[in-house]
């Protein structure tokens, strides 16, 4: 029975049903897919709805819903490779350097880089006209931001509270994602076969 009583030990959470948020198990990979899930996911929302004005004036409800299900299925594999990509880095890095806090350091990791890829999609001239000053420039604000992230997950506690209470919100909404996801291969695979 959990109690607000300060003199009883009981809570309403037992410390032996927390997820362990230490090192690489269940918990924390689910952790650090969310963190890619999410913001690829956010972001190809985005995308469409940028398309979406122009797309109701050609399309019809049938083809919106396919236009929907390509999009949030090309956002899946996305989110893999940036999981993966992290889980590499995990596992090739000494464990006091990065799996130690691997939900935090992962999540922010995940993150950080899909944010600055974000930033990269959105200026395309970037890559195109060969623009050396803004890739330069992103290319050392992203280590920059990565390493003052680090450190500060490393060294302040509260950093690290920070990013695992964002991520134990943003959990539900990247199954919600995923859930999207299922439905939307489930369309592609009906409409392509």
């Amino acid at each position: 029975m959990a109690t607000s009583n300060i003199t009883t030990e009981e809570t309403a959470v037992s410390p032996a049903n927390k997820p362990a948020k230490r090192g690489m198990n269940k918990a924390t990979l689910w952790i650090v897919f969310a963190a890619a899930v999410f913001p690829t996911h956010f972001w190809s929302l985005v995308d469409f709805l940028r398309e979406y004005p122009a797309w109701i004036k050609r399309m019809n409800t049938s083809e919106l819903l396919g236009a929907f299900s390509y999009v949030m299925v090309y956002a899946l594999p996305d989110a893999i490779l940036l999981f993966l990509g992290i889980v590499i880095l995990a596992l090739i890095l000494p464990y006091r350097f990065f799996r130690e806090k691997f939900a935090a350091m992962g999540s922010a990791l995940a993150l950080i880089t899909a944010v600055w890829f974000i930033i990269f999609h959105s200026f395309p001239l970037w890559l195109e006209q060969r623009q050396l000053v803004p890739l330069g420039l992103w290319a050392i604000s992203y280590v920059l931001v990565l390493g003052v992230a680090y450190l500060q997950i490393l060294r302040n506690p509260k950093a690290e509270a920070l990013v695992d209470n964002f991520m134990q919100r943003a959990v539900s909404l990247s199954a919600l994602y995923l859930f999207i996801d299922f439905l939307s291969l489930i369309n592609v695979l009906i409409r392509n076969f």
